[in-house]
């Protein structure tokens, strides 16, 4: 592998034909080829990424490494770009190489990516990566919105167990003060009672004692002695 300050060539080139690779070391050494293993390998993801297109579409598997170099080098331009719960998918466009990237990211790491030379083939990779982010999105959307309906059910379990405990308290309260109402009224029953009959003896009391007075006045008054009267007086005279 060489780099420089404007092209870093890497190990391995996928091709647009499924039965071929090749090499971008110019050397060609039988101890650095790849083993049929890797070859295998490379195919199977390469016709993946082919599979949606018709016979003859330029679209290679990108090496990660080589699409985060040129992202450090900002040696491309983002033409499009897609973010949804910490997924994300780009299109890049590489001036130097007229070279367009598919990169779909997951917390901001890269995760896959395609090229080509065709923007439309690179469009739709693109538009498939969205696809498969949209897809994501909803489950995540799904998770939040369950996660919200959760804090609010229990917020309205916490409010409803809040009210019943003030309604359990309203309740002992209002038994309470009905059993206290209950005592005063037949204690005030009894009080009244003792005041009634309190009242009835000291009428009673009260009356003897008036006729008492008056019977003594009765007496008083008929020992003193009962002045004459003036004519009698005069006619003695």
């Amino acid at each position: 592998m060489t780099e420089n300050s404007s092209v870093r060539e890497f190990p391995v080139v996928l091709c647009a034909s499924e039965d071929s690779t090749v090499p971008t070391d110019a050397h060609h050494d039988d101890s650095a080829a790849p083993h049929d293993d890797d070859l295998a390998d490379v195919a199977t993801v390469t016709a993946h990424w082919r599979h949606p297109y018709a016979d003859g579409d330029l679209v290679d598997v990108a090496d990660v490494e080589e699409v985060e170099w040129l992202e450090r080098e900002t040696a491309v331009m983002t033409m499009r770009e897609l973010h949804s719960f910490g997924h994300g998918v780009r299109l890049y466009f590489h001036p130097a190489e007229l070279m367009f990237y598919a990169a779909i990211y997951m917390d901001d790491l890269l995760w896959r990516a395609v090229k080509s030379t065709e923007f439309d083939l690179a469009e739709k990779a693109f538009e498939e990566f969205a696809v498969q982010v949209n897809s994501r999105a909803r489950a995540e959307v799904r998770r939040v919105q369950l996660e919200a309906r959760n804090v609010q059910l229990k917020r309205h379990i916490a409010e409803s167990e809040a009210r019943a405990e003030r309604l359990r308290v309203n309740m002992q309260r209002n038994a309470a003060q009905k059993q206290r109402a209950m005592q005063r009224d037949n204690a005030l029953r009894n009080d009244i009672k003792q005041l009634e009959a309190t009242r009835v003896q000291a009428q009673l009391h009260a009356n003897r004692t008036l006729r008492q007075i008056g019977q003594l006045h009765s007496s008083c008054a008929a020992e003193l002695p009962r002045p004459r009267s003036l004519g009698s007086m005069f006619r003695r005279r």
